[in-house]
């Protein structure tokens, strides 16, 4: 028999309630999961066959963890359950009725991969690349035709809303989609968007079927339901139309995923789909202290539409959440690089403690600093700063200012000019090695919009400006036009580069700068700092990927207006303003939450504004210290310090040469 000893009032209320419609609010660290497995083991225990529950959460792991854990706390027949995604059991059912859809049951699902094939293999075909106007990338075709299915949108209003510049070929995109449709029926080849709508559709449009589906599974369980999508919360109502034994857990404050097709209305709307539903609200919060909770209870009231709840714990005190004011984002990432060691001289593990932030381009700065210390960490959430393919692209750039020689950048910069191919790359490479990087010749003797970029890249490989600074700010005027015909979010990995800017206050010279980028770029941070402490590395992540996870310590990055909340976000403010309430519970003791004064753009700086949802708070001081570090101070010039420089030098040389007798 499974005890309920560990468990508080509410979550044996949950587990205990086993029929009808039951919805159990979940805040932040209550014990969902917990919850779930006793529930699962309970309904085994009662006597209910556990090939007659459904469970569904949002990752295998999940299931397979959460079965694991009931066959622990239980016995085997736990591990009878059906468990799994929406997708998952989308194709268990599909494979058995297929046919009343009108295609094969022997379908093959197609994953991200074989779909860019596909495209691929379409756009060569209808000769789409050879349109006069430029045509969207196969990844650009694949978020478009995911988005039109999960978020409901149509295909104008994507196209008006995240790219416009893509407008004109809206009949081409189109016409590509419905060949991508017709290849896929003619070869019975399913995607994941395909799993979710044949699913549903079998449940809605074929009564027979549905009833007979719902026979077999006379008990439903949905883990993370505030993140389902229409489709999927549509599917596990229809599964429980008739006997309406279904339970779902979720967070509407945790609700952050609606650039996927999230929508939070489905945890609204729940109770009047099923009136009989019964709410149980789990608040007894087991991870963070009373100090962050009090912090995170402000955020929440201040959400316009919710559940209301108010998380406690029992947990002992530790301090104040901070809010930290840095001048800038250079010193940002410095402060925020102390309190790591800081933590860590405390007795933290770096692996327990984490950098969240909004989008994934805001820890650019950080990343660089992280390693000039040689702090290792790992990011989740998007790829490295200096392992992104554009970075890469701007620093072979200014490789080849540096050494005209270098023909490993010289191959990655030719690449990207109009008009060079492969082939042409090389030979254009032999040359240079031949006049020992001088483009001279190759520039008088190419044409049209090839010309025009070498003799461009001869004069800012040849410019003798000594500002950092400014030759930085030159050569992302030279790569942008590059960037913006190489990727569909340029704009995205144009704002990235400012952080080479930010990092250029740091150094006198070129090669300084590119010293450091090479022999201390992120990438060495994937090094082991020794076998036994292999997992010793700092966590880096969006907010979106810490869902779930919790750190003894966690630092906030950037926490001010146009980047927590996003620019990007103003259409979606509560949704951002969830996104906060996430990244602050997942603290367990220590939570810091910093911004820049000042940020820097290639031509100039700008002013920041803390964060609207610190502003928002009525007397901060209750729940929050703010305190403001400038470490900016004036560096003595090397002529204060030269005479007793060289003297140094002196004796250090004559000791040397005592030591070592040359």
């Amino acid at each position: 028999m499974a005890s309920l000893e560990s468990l508080n009032e509410k979550q044996k209320e949950a587990i205990e309630t086993l029929n009808g419609p039951v919805l159990v609010i979940a805040g932040a660290g209550t014990g969902k999961t917990k919850t779930i497995v006793h529930r699962l083991s309970k309904l085994v225990e009662s006597g209910i066959p556990a090939e007659n529950i459904l469970l569904l959460t949002f990752t295998r792991k999940a299931s397979k963890e959460m079965l694991s854990r009931a066959v622990a706390l239980l016995d085997k027949r736990c591990a009878r359950v059906h468990g799994g995604t929406f997708h998952s059991f989308g194709s268990h059912i599909l494979r058995k009725y297929a046919p009343v859809l009108g295609f094969s049951s022997q379908f093959s699902v197609l994953d991200e991969s074989d779909t860019s094939d596909i495209f691929q293999l379409l756009r060569t075909e209808g000769e789409y690349a050879k349109q006069k106007s430029r045509f969207p990338s196969n990844d650009t075709l694949i978020s478009l035709h995911s988005s039109i299915i999960n978020r409901g949108k149509t295909l104008e209003e994507l196209l008006e809303a995240e790219y416009p510049k893509f407008l004109d070929q809206e009949s081409a995109i189109r016409k590509i989609f419905q060949e991508y449709a017709d290849y896929k029926k003619q070869r019975s080849l399913l995607d994941y968007d395909d799993l979710l709508t044949y699913t549903r559709d079998l449940l809605n449009k074929h009564e027979t079927v549905r009833k007979k589906i719902s026979e077999q599974y006379k008990y439903i369980m949905v883990d993370e339901f505030q993140d389902t999508n229409q489709i999927q919360a549509h599917i596990a109502c229809l599964l429980a139309l008739d006997h309406e034994n279904i339970l779902v857990v979720g967070d509407d404050a945790q609700s952050v995923y609606s650039f996927r097709g999230a929508d939070v209305n489905g945890i609204f709307n729940f109770p009047k789909l099923f009136p009989k539903t019964k709410t149980i609200y789990l608040e007894r919060n087991y991870r963070s202290t009373p100090s962050i909770l009090n912090l995170a209870n402000v955020v929440l009231s201040n959400f316009r539409e919710k559940y209301e709840k108010y998380l406690y714990t029992k947990n002992e005190d530790f301090q104040k959440p901070a809010l930290v004011g840095y001048a800038d984002e250079l010193e940002e990432a410095e402060g925020i690089a102390d309190l790591i060691l800081e933590r860590r001289e405390d007795g933290v593990a770096l692996k327990d403690i984490a950098v969240l932030f909004r989008s994934g381009w805001n820890s650019n700065q950080l990343e660089l600093v992280l390693s000039q210390r040689n702090i290792p960490f790992l990011k989740f959430g998007g790829k490295k700063f200096v392992e992104s393919a554009h970075a890469k692209d701007y620093l072979s750039l200014l490789k080849i200012k540096e050494n005209k020689t270098d023909s490993v950048s010289w191959l990655r910069v030719l690449l990207l000019l109009p008009g060079i191919g492969a082939a042409k790359a090389r030979s254009i490479l032999t040359d240079l090695e031949r006049s020992g990087g001088n483009l001279e010749r190759i520039v008088s003797e190419s044409k049209g919009a090839t010309a025009s970029y070498l003799k461009e890249l001869y004069d800012l490989t040849n410019d003798p400006e000594k500002d950092l600074k400014k030759l930085l700010g030159n050569f992302i005027d030279y790569y942008s036009p590059l960037l913006e015909k190489k990727y569909d979010d340029f704009k995205r990995r144009l704002e990235d580069l400012n952080a080479f800017l930010t990092l250029s206050q740091k150094y006198e010279t070129l090669h300084e700068f590119l010293v450091d980028m090479s022999l201390e770029g992120p990438s060495r941070s994937l090094e082991k700092i020794s076998p036994e402490e292999e997992d010793e590395r700092l966590i880096l992540s969006t907010v979106h990927s810490s869902k779930g996870l919790e750190f003894d310590t966690v630092i906030l990055l950037n926490v001010s207006e146009g980047s927590f909340p996003s620019g990007r976000g103003e259409k979606n403010l509560e949704e951002e303003r969830r996104l906060f309430y996430v990244g602050i519970t997942r603290a367990k003791k220590k939570l810091v939450l910093t911004y820049p004064q000042i940020s820097q753009q290639k031509n100039s700086q700008y002013f920041n504004r803390v964060s609207r949802f610190i502003e928002e708070i009525k007397e901060p001081e209750k729940v929050i210290d703010k305190s403001f570090i400038n470490k900016k101070e004036e560096v003595p010039g090397p002529s204060s310090t030269q005479n007793s420089q060289n003297q140094t030098d002196s004796d250090a040389r004559k000791r040397i040469r005592e030591f070592f007798g040359s």
